[in-house]
């Protein structure tokens, strides 16, 4: 039984926080209306919902990202993305976000084999993309090929669109929650790395509506084989018989890659 106060007051509290203030309101408000629920007063609604987007997107950053100073030597680097200068800082800004800090070591490797079977790569839809688009060089797709980019952060938005127009590249980047609305573009390979995990803290049924919603010949489905921590928690175990019963369900062949951090499922959409 929800208290006397409303939804609209949890989410501008919410958002009046400087760690959420550039949160895709949307994605509040699906938390908050379910936290609502729940919960006897604003305060506590409040912090439930708090901790769940911090479950679901502020826990893989160790510290905030400083966009404004990223933007700026943005502008300093070379318009080539193969350059030494631009390799290097996208590596270093991969660095700051757990998840493609944990790929950095295998990144060559990681696109290689999951790219070479099904090369010419002409298009990517990257959901819940983080800082993967800072990998792009690494990726080696066609030239001219097309990359649309969403998350829940709108100020890392923002710095992807800029990423996108310093280095010419045919992108584009915007916020989404993936819980109620999956982009509509067709995309040749479509990216969820190590993304149905975080969304499940949220809605424990997600899955299968994601994976059936998006539009795509190729699906590219990742989780992580240990936590943020470093602990392996059977989590290979768990993800590979969940998400490998769900493929069946729905009729899909897959193949399975392993790698050090990141267990990889390579779909082909019927």
């Amino acid at each position: 039984m929800s208290g006397p106060f409303t939804v609209g007051e949890v989410i501008r509290q919410v958002l009046a926080k400087k760690k959420y203030q550039h949160l895709d309101p949307d994605l509040v408000a699906f938390i908050a209306n379910s936290e609502i629920k729940k919960r006897a007063s604003l305060e506590e609604t409040v912090k439930a919902t708090t901790n769940k987007l911090h479950q679901v997107g502020w826990a893989y950053f160790p510290q905030q990202p400083q966009y404004a100073a990223h933007m700026q030597e943005l502008e300093t680097l070379p318009a080539d993305i193969h350059a030494a200068e631009s390799r290097a800082f996208c590596s270093r800004l991969m660095q700051e976000h757990s998840s493609t800090r944990e790929r950095l070591p295998i990144l060559a490797d990681f696109y290689r084999t999951l790219f070479e079977d099904i090369r010419p790569v002409n298009s990517i839809l990257d959901l819940a993309c983080g800082f993967n688009p800072l990998g792009l060089d690494w990726m080696a797709l066609e030239k001219g090929a097309s990359y649309s980019a969403c998350d829940i952060f709108q100020d890392m938005t923002v710095f992807l669109q800029s990423f996108f127009g310093h280095f010419a590249i045919r992108g584009k980047a915007g916020t989404c929650n993936l819980l109620r609305q999956l982009p509509q573009e067709h995309a040749q390979v479509a990216l969820l790395l190590k993304t149905l995990p975080c969304l499940e803290q949220a809605d424990k049924d997600s899955a299968r509506r994601i994976l059936s919603g998006i539009s795509a010949d190729w699906l590219l489905v990742s989780f992580p084989v240990h936590s943020i921590g470093g602990k392996e928690k059977g989590m290979l175990a768990h993800y590979s018989q969940q998400f490998e019963g769900l493929t069946a369900e729905l009729g899909w062949d897959h193949q399975k890659f392993l790698f050090a951090s990141e267990l990889v499922y390579r779909v082909k959409r019927k």
